[in-house]
Formats: C-alpha cells, structure tokens, sequence
C-alpha cells in the first residue's frame, strides 16, 4: 500500500507512471469493530484507578491516567494527542486545549466540559505539589516527575487498568483505549437524535471538534453502534414509513 499511494502520488504529475492494480493486492484484514463504552462504564473505570496502588516513586501516575481517560471519553482526544500536550497548549481558567499539528496536519482548539476542566485543575495542583517541571514547553503528563509519557506507555498503562477492572468482562472483548473517542463521537451522535436535531447539519461541527477531515469520518461512527443505529431507524420510520408502505396509514 505504500507503494501503491507513492505510485498514484507520483501520477498526479507523470500519467505515465505505473500503478499496481489493487485487485492483485491481498485482501486486507478488516478493523475489529470498536466495544461500546458507556457512561456507567467509564465512572466505574475511573473509581477502580482510585482505588489501584501504584508504586511510591510515580505520585502523578494515578491523577494522569485519571485525567488521560476523561480527556478521550469527554473530548473525543486521540492517544497521541493526550501525550503530545504540553504546558502551554492548556488554558486551565477557560477550560481550553490547544492540540497541535494533529492527525491530517489539522491543528484546533478544544473546549472541555465544566466536570473535565475541574479534573484539569486538580491535576495540575497535584503536578506542581508533585515537584514536576512547570515551563511552558514541559509535557503536560508525566509518568514519573522527571519523565514524559509516550504514546506506547500511557496506552499500555491504560489498557492493563482495563482488563484488571474486570468492568468488561461479559462483553466478547474488552473495549480497545482507541473505543473511549468512539465513544464520544457516539454519545454526540445519541444526544442529537434523543434531541431531534438535524444531525447531518450537526455533523461538520463534530468533524472539526475531533479533528477530522471531513464529515464522512465523523459518520462512520453511525455504523457501529447499535444505539445510534436504532435512533436513526426510528426517526426514518416516523417520516419515512409513509413512502415505504405505499402510502399505508
């Protein structure tokens, strides 16, 4: 595939440069469909990292992975996104993130919910008591006060909490860390059907709070999550069925 997408960068100045054909490309395995996360599910989450022991010489861990969580359930934030945010791209008072050169090249702003900036401030009192560098291009998480968090370390760290929660168990999987930004765009998308709104007129704004570049990736989440599916089947059937049924009262 990197071939194949140098190749068609290439013929967009030379039609003549040669590009394989993708029928003769291996079938690629599909993505796993994300795991729905749920509110109880997150709150219950959360209470479990409360109650976890971790060792003496990381104070900050609990207070960041506490904060990394709500930051992709409430904000929809991608992994690298939370770990790539340092000092100066937070506005603790307005409750406003700054998220750099993201995914697609697209930087934005992201305001964050009252409960999220609360979260936000509270942490940031434990990183200053903790002793942890406070200079304006310092990393906003930190596994231990002299060392950064990286991208590998916080999912891991996040992911092993998961499965020791035990709050997944019943479900075929345990829901990836990537599902928490699935499971934002998907409470955006329930609340506006619970709503009536008129989600398609809703979508561009939630492309642009998640980073997307179009409004199709913010839609694919309509696919997923059975939820979501149900609401939208039922406000077609309340203004379609008429059409459908020929009429039929």
């Amino acid at each position: 595939m990197i071939v194949y997408r140098f190749c068609r960068y290439r013929r967009r100045r030379e039609p003549s440069c040669f590009l394989p054909d993708l029928a003769t490309f291996e079938r690629r395995r599909p993505y796993p469909l994300p795991s729905p996360v749920e509110d109880a599910q997150v709150a219950q989450l959360l209470r479990f990292v409360e109650a976890s022991t971790f060792r003496g010489d990381r104070p900050l861990r609990r207070p960041a992975l506490r904060l990394a969580i709500l930051l992709m359930y409430t904000a929809g934030l991608r992994r690298g996104e939370v770990v790539r945010l340092r000092l100066e791209d937070v506005d603790a008072e307005a409750g406003v993130l700054r998220i750099r050169a993201s995914k697609f090249h697209k930087s934005r702003w992201v305001p964050l919910s009252a409960s999220t900036t609360q979260e936000l401030r509270c942490y940031l009192q434990a990183r200053r008591a903790a002793g942890a560098q406070c200079g304006a291009a310092a990393p906003l998480f930190c596994s231990r006060i002299t060392r950064p968090y990286h991208l590998s370390g916080l999912s891991n760290s996040v992911r092993k909490l998961m499965h020791r929660s035990g709050i997944w168990r019943a479900a075929p999987r345990v829901a990836r860390v990537h599902d928490f930004r699935h499971g934002f765009a998907v409470g955006a998308l329930r609340r506006w059907y619970e709503a009536g709104a008129d989600v398609q007129s809703e979508l561009p704004k939630l492309a642009m709070y998640m980073g997307h570049v179009s409004i199709a990736s913010s839609a694919h989440y309509l696919r997923y999550m059975p939820a979501v599916v149900a609401l939208a089947s039922e406000r077609f059937a309340r203004y379609c069925a008429g059409l459908v049924d020929g009429g039929a009262p």
